[in-house]
């Protein structure tokens, strides 16, 4: 086999097995403990807990990392002579125009809008422009995402809030389907199958991407698969997971009565998708908030910016050199300022 090749089956190949045991094995040792099955929920469930110490440790540790220097990233004129335009939200100088940097680039994916390939793709020679179908298709993804998961509240709160009920409602593509089918469930299947599909077919990206890249798309395409059969094929009671979901949020273990393989499946992608969260990729959700090239003024014209983390250093100045050395230096021929 080709080098490429046993780089590609080894990643994909690890990444899809681990995503396969993680959805199979909660339901295999259900199945397997009889009435002792709902021990399985118990680590599942400690899942939040585990991603809440992770998260916290990581963001802490990033926090306390010094930030010596002045390292934005511009992509417009700076401040500097009046005659000169500026671009305030492209090289941001006041904390205003850093805001609303900040917001566009989060909200509209502004870097993946005018991202650049500059590598060979497909015999094509080197290609240029916007990288648009990755900012559409990571658009999708985040959005349908968010909706997904602001839905799924109404499995953790009763009385349900107004605005989840009015989100849900708007989501329905088709009322031909009961239970109704939500346009956010099939556009995130749809996004995630062409950002792993590019991962594929770009041989710039396949050559660079490991099996942390492959892992947690194939958690979230689990993740949507199996909630789209729970809902349309073997409709799970969604009652009996809102009890126990409601439950567990007020320290009572509200057990289900059946042991529900797809569901098993369900949550355990989510466990460990959450856990996996804080130690993989994913934290670049919270990791650009705290990026000194999105979050820092260009201000480098106005001030002097010293890395704090700098030893201090003994400076000697001329004159002390020359009071010390002076016989040496008129010896030598070397002009001195004082005879």
């Amino acid at each position: 086999m080709p080098g490429a090749a046993r780089h590609l089956a080894l990643h994909i190949g690890g990444a899809l097995a681990a995503a396969l045991a993680v959805c199979v094995l909660p339901a295999l040792v259900a199945t397997g403990l009889g009435d002792l099955w709902t021990l399985v929920l118990l680590p599942l469930s400690l899942a939040p807990l585990v991603v809440l110490v992770l998260f916290i440790d990581k963001v802490a540790g990033w926090m306390r990392a010094p930030v010596p220097f002045r390292v934005p990233l511009t992509v417009g004129q700076q401040r500097g002579l009046p005659s000169l335009p500026r671009r305030g939200c492209d090289n941001p100088h006041t904390w205003r125009e850093l805001a609303g940097r900040a917001v566009l680039d989060l909200v509209l994916w502004r870097p993946l809008f005018r991202a650049t390939p500059t590598a060979p793709g497909l015999g094509r020679g080197l290609p240029h422009g916007m990288a648009r179908s990755l900012w559409l298709g990571a658009g999708a993804f985040h959005a349908s995402l968010a909706i997904v998961v602001l839905r799924h509240l109404r499995l953790a709160l009763e009385p349900v809030p107004r605005c989840v009920a009015w989100l849900e409602d708007f989501d329905v593509a088709t009322e031909m389907f009961l239970p109704k089918l939500h346009g956010t469930s099939i556009l995130l299947l749809l996004a995630l199958l062409f950002l792993l599909g590019r991962r594929l077919v770009l041989p710039r990206l396949r050559c660079i991407s490991l099996g942390a890249d492959y892992f947690p798309l194939f958690l979230l395409i689990a993740l949507a698969v199996t909630g789209l059969l729970m809902r349309h094929v073997t409709r799970t009671d969604v009652t009996v997971v809102k009890q126990f979901a409601i439950g567990l949020g007020a320290g009572q273990w509200l057990l289900p009565a059946h042991v529900d393989p797809w569901l098993l499946a369900h949550v355990g992608s989510a466990a460990a998708l959450f856990c996996y969260f804080p130690l993989g990729k994913l934290m670049h959700m919270p990791g650009v908030l705290l990026s000194p090239t999105l979050t820092l003024a260009n201000r480098t014209r106005e001030a002097r910016h010293i890395n704090v983390g700098n030893p201090k250093v003994e400076v000697l100045h001329y004159a002390d050199y020359e009071a010390a050395f002076r016989e040496r230096m008129i010896e030598a021929g070397l002009p001195v300022e004082k005879e």
